[in-house]
């Protein structure tokens, strides 16, 4: 069986099985192999064979595919060559995963008759005296403790992680980024308002920006979903734009989605109930609040809507219960500074351009945050979430 060798910038290298037929390579779950990074696009490519013979197929991918360092849409794939997707190292390895043990044949010994080597003489094992401890001299720790020790200081936990998230958007280009999005969104903002005046075309046209604006924030949430997972300690670029329907409107749905899942039970609730408890009502809507962070991230790492069920995100909060509370308490402070900041600046700043874009620029940076703490939730708290990615 031909093999794959699947190299992940910041992880280990990992060995995948080329089945007869198709394989789809990308982020989302609905693939044969699934590499969750950035670069990586949810159908980025596939590789089909047959006969013995293979060919791999770039799926319009925004990073494409290269072949031996060449762009490529379509071409033969031969044992030995190298893929790159995104950033992501494929090697197409020779020889097999697993290699056939020998079977004896017509017109081979059989086992019995085969030689069997002479046994290896056994040595005597001595027990030399040790010497005694110089007086002063310092012991050395075991080898145990001292990889113990390094591990425990190149493994973070989640704890000491929230902090850096709130500077996160702020490292290398993220101020760039930030502000740039800022003001490219309230540019949208200000057309999407001044289409809603006209007739229906004017109409549909600021419903169309409206839903590019908030699909594309989304699709960026995550990407920095995606980026935190894979390692990386920077702000992601802004995702290069394939089409509507990809960059805007399916993930504009997933978003409303998610929304109604986490507050649509207390909105419906308050809507049509006959007699609304308040306590019901506010019980709702925490449950919905308290369950948004945690399907949220799993929508960012399976890149995929069915990944907000039940079945996943109320079982992973119920494995990583402290840390998750941890979680939940600092988004709510994070929502509760970027409020009374955008409020502080409404009321004390009469410039109403320079006010939209500070409040974009904030909900950019709390967007950037909350995604980028969800993100180290999951590397740090990986092992106890046991979720599956797809094929290993």
């Amino acid at each position: 069986m031909d093999k794959l060798i699947i190299n992940i910038p910041g992880t280990p290298a990992r060995e995948v099985a080329l089945k007869a037929g198709l394989n789809r390579f990308g982020r989302s779950l609905n693939t044969d192999v699934q590499i969750v990074h950035p670069s990586v696009s949810s159908l980025h490519c596939e590789i089909a064979g047959r006969d013995g013979e293979w060919t791999v197929k770039d799926l319009g991918s925004t990073n494409g595919t290269t072949l031996d360092g060449q762009p490529i849409r379509e071409s033969a794939l031969q044992r030995g060559q190298t893929l790159r997707l995104g950033e992501v190292e494929v090697v197409f390895a020779e020889g097999d995963i697993s290699p056939p043990r020998p079977v004896a044949s017509f017109g081979t010994p059989a086992a019995a008759e085969l030689p069997v080597p002479p046994p290896v003489p056994r040595v005597m094992r001595v027990e030399l005296p040790v010497p005694p401890p110089v007086p002063g001299a310092a012991t050395a720790p075991p080898a145990a403790k001292v990889q113990s020790k390094a591990k425990k200081k190149t493994t973070p936990g989640f704890y000491s992680e929230i902090p850096a998230a709130f500077v996160f958007p702020f490292r290398r280009n993220g101020l760039i980024l930030l502000g740039s999005g800022a003001v490219f969104f309230a540019l949208l903002g200000f057309l999407r308002r001044m289409a809603g005046f006209g007739g229906i075309f004017s109409l549909t046209a600021s419903v169309g920006l409206g839903i590019f604006c908030v699909g594309y924030i989304f699709a960026y949430l995550k990407s920095v979903i995606a980026a935190t997972a894979a390692g990386e300690d920077e702000m992601p670029s802004w995702p290069e734009y394939e089409s509507f329907l990809d960059s805007a409107l399916s993930p504009f749905f997933e978003m409303l989605a998610l929304l109604l899942l986490c507050l649509g039970p207390s909105v419906l609730y308050a809507r049509f109930a006959e007699f609304p408890e308040g306590w019901i009502e506010l019980t709702l809507l925490l449950g919905g609040l308290a369950y948004l962070p945690m399907a949220l991230l799993a929508l960012g790492i399976y890149d995929n809507i069915v990944a907000i069920n039940p079945m996943v995100v109320v079982v992973s909060i119920a494995r990583t219960p402290l840390a998750y509370l941890a979680a939940c308490a600092a988004l709510g402070l994070l929502v509760a500074s970027v409020w009374a900041a955008d409020h502080w600046i409404r009321t004390n700043a009469n410039v109403p351009i320079l006010a939209t874009v500070v409040d974009e620029f904030l909900s950019l940076y709390a967007l950037a945050v909350m995604a980028r703490l969800m993100g180290q939730f999951y590397n740090t708290k990986k092992d106890a979430l046991k979720w599956k990615l797809g094929s290993a």
